[in-house]
């Protein structure tokens, strides 16, 4: 054992104290009657007294909590061999395989996996071997070991991927990697050494703690190859962008489907970048698969095809529950959305309706909460818990009520705000919300009278006035979503319907309530498929090859859907079905290899400065094991140990 401060124990010296405070009684001799003694001759006499120590046990917590507090103070520790890596002589030998899509072409693969185990033969017999994968992460194949069979086996079941790999970002996860491994570490890498996956600094190439780099180049050649970069959807037409590198004499063909229906093919006998056009397909009602398809027999056949996804959609109808046909709201309401040419708005008289019609529709709007009858009110909270959304606005009849239907809302303390020579501004917008992320110029709204109302726990309030009132309510009701704003929808409480930010609020909010927003069409390779965009915790998505991707009991929690194939993915959620696509990342179709002044570089780099770091790493083969903090405990509970009994030893009896 030893100490870090060992001049505190200097302070064990101050369990003399203890002994000081439990200091020897002295007891005087025997007494015994004696008649009087004036005629006894006086003389010095040394006397013998008994001493003994008092209250043995509380000396004893006193003296250890001294010593205790000393101990700690000094700091001891001891040193025990690191378990948490295992050390060997000659360290650990990383092999990471590229497994990338441009891995794909024909016998690249194949070569990588023999340089793999080469790498694996030529380690030292008691090193440390480490087989990784690496695409858009590093991952780990298999468990480290010396056992060198069971690394072959390892690289024979690695495979190809589709996803995009960045020498920059799997740098940094080897870095992290060696950090955990015994020292030195060893870099050997298998790739076909890509230009397009180089960082934008070189010095993300080169980890800590590792002290080599050694390079196995696969795929040597020059490729051919051809790759679809984008496909745009126009008037005129459907436009390609197609990309050739290499034979220039090699022709191909390129197909156009729809529904998995060939619709027109085209000619390929140029390479280099060039935009191709196919004639404006007919679509059919609905989502439809639009998939390109290079017939060629080039070097990489994964970037052959790119899908796309076309939405054909009637606009959709939203009913607005009014008790007035041709009021102000639905000229407003109608204005805002046929705007976008993706609504038509169908006015619904309250209590004149079959309010089972409710579940034709994503979401509905109320002109005003206060029309909502107990009838009306029932069905539109079924409406909600099913998955149905409501956007609805207060009104004369919400002013004249104490208790609002649906949400259940009482007035505040200031109750209806009314003032005609003054208005309010809007003070406070949550900008980050879906509904109002695109939306600009609410401080130029004017707001003449609201209805403020006292917020709840489960509201989330999204604008609030300069006042701090709430303006713009959002709160979660069963699977489905109510937005409540305290104005009215025509223009006597305040300007809005007649600003322009009115329009792009209507249009947001009903994308947002009917779920549009929710998932985007197209996706590279690799990129996680949010759920949960518009605040849904429920889904599932089925890949390319018809496999669900979520548990059962993933499909009730928010999800982060990694796409890792090239296809189209189908998407269910509450409201309702949709058709994605996952294309390849087109920096992996760009088979430019790293020039060899490059490859020296990164090499040279990584067996420098990192080598210093590897060896002072390596030294550190034992760890710390500090005693301090157990001392301190045992004093704690000397303390109160020495507290207890102090008090019984010490405080006055009393009969």
């Amino acid at each position: 054992m030893s100490f870090l401060a060992p001049l505190f124990l200097f302070g064990a010296l101050a369990i003399a104290l203890p002994f000081w405070l439990h200091r020897l009684q002295t007891q005087s001799s025997e007494r015994k009657a004696f008649s009087s003694a004036m005629l006894l001759e006086s003389a010095k006499q040394q006397v013998h007294v008994r001493r003994k120590l008092k209250y043995f046990f509380l000396l004893a917590l006193r003296v250890a909590m001294l010593a205790l507090l000393a101990l700690a103070f000094a700091k001891p520790f001891f040193t025990v061999s690191n378990d948490s890596v295992m050390a060997t002589a000659a360290g650990t030998r990383l092999i990471v395989v590229d497994t990338s899509a441009s891995m794909g072409r024909e016998g690249v693969f194949s070569q990588a996996q023999g340089e793999a185990r080469r790498a694996i033969d030529d380690a030292p017999g008691d090193a440390l071997i480490q087989v990784l994968a690496a695409d858009n992460a590093l991952r780990i194949a298999g468990e480290p070991g010396n056992d060198k069979a069971a690394q072959r086996s390892v690289v024979a079941g690695l495979s190809v991927s589709e996803l995009h790999l960045n020498y920059g970002e799997m740098m940094s996860a080897v870095e992290r990697i060696a950090a955990t491994l015994p020292q030195p570490v060893s870099l050997h890498f298998i790739s076909d050494f890509q230009a397009s996956a180089m960082p934008v600094r070189f010095s993300d190439l080169v980890p800590a703690g590792v002290v080599d780099l050694t390079p196995h180049v696969v795929g040597t050649g020059e490729p051919f190859n051809w790759s679809v970069e984008f496909l745009r959807d126009g008037a005129e037409g459907l436009d390609v962008g197609v990309s050739g590198a290499g034979d220039t004499e090699r022709i191909a063909d390129m197909e156009l489907s729809i529904n998995g229906v060939v619709v027109e093919t085209l000619g390929l006998s140029q390479t280099g970048q060039q935009t191709l056009r196919f004639d404006a397909p007919v679509y059919e009602p609905g989502e439809n698969r639009v998939e390109v398809v290079i017939n060629a027999d080039d070097d990489l056949q994964i970037d052959n095809n790119w899908y796309h996804v076309v939405s054909n959609e009637p606009p959709a109808t939203i009913p607005l529950i009014t008790l007035n046909s041709g009021g102000l709201p639905l000229t407003y309401l109608s204005a805002a959305l046929e705007s976008a040419g993706d609504y038509v708005v169908e006015p619904l008289l309250a209590g004149d309706f079959d309010a089972r019609v409710l579940s034709r529709y994503a979401w509905v709007v109320v002109d005003d909460i206060g029309l909502i009858d107990p009838q009306l009110e029932q069905a539109l909270n079924d409406f909600l818990l099913g998955g149905g959304n409501i956007l609805t606005f207060s009104g004369e009849r919400a002013a004249a009520m104490e208790v609002l239907p649906l949400t259940g809302h009482r007035h505040s303390s200031s109750s209806v705000r009314t003032q005609a020579d003054e208005f309010l501004s809007v003070g406070q917008i949550d900008v980050r919300h879906p509904a109002l992320a695109q939306t600009e110029g609410w401080p130029s709204v004017n707001v003449t009278r609201s209805m403020p109302v006292v917020v709840q726990d489960e509201d989330n309030v999204l604008i609030r006035l300069e006042n701090n009132e709430p303006f713009l309510i959002e709160r979660r009701m069963g699977v489905g979503r109510l937005l409540l704003l305290t104005g009215n929808l025509d223009n006597r409480w305040s300007d809005l319907p007649v600003r322009p930010v009115f329009v792009s609020f209507i249009i947001e909010a009903a994308r947002y309530l009917s779920g549009i927003n929710e998932i985007s069409k197209t996706y590279t390779a690799g990129a996680s498929l949010p759920l949960s965009l518009t605040g849904n915790t429920s889904g599932q998505v089925v890949d390319p090859d018809g496999n669900t991707i979520l548990s059962l009991a993933d499909t009730t929690r928010e999800q982060q859907v990694s796409l890792d194939k090239t296809g189209f993915y189908e998407v269910y959620t509450p409201q309702g079905q949709a058709v994605i696509a996952a294309n390849i990342d087109p920096l992996e179709s760009d088979l430019r290899r790293l020039t060899q002044d490059v490859l020296d570089r990164w090499q040279n780099t990584t067996g420098g400065e990192a080598l210093a770091v590897a060896v002072a790493a390596g030294a550190e083969e034992t760890k710390t094991v500090e005693l301090w903090h157990w001392a301190l405990l045992l004093l704690a509970i000397v303390v109160i140990a020495e507290s207890i009994l102090g008090n019984v030893h010490l405080t006055a009896q009393r009969a």
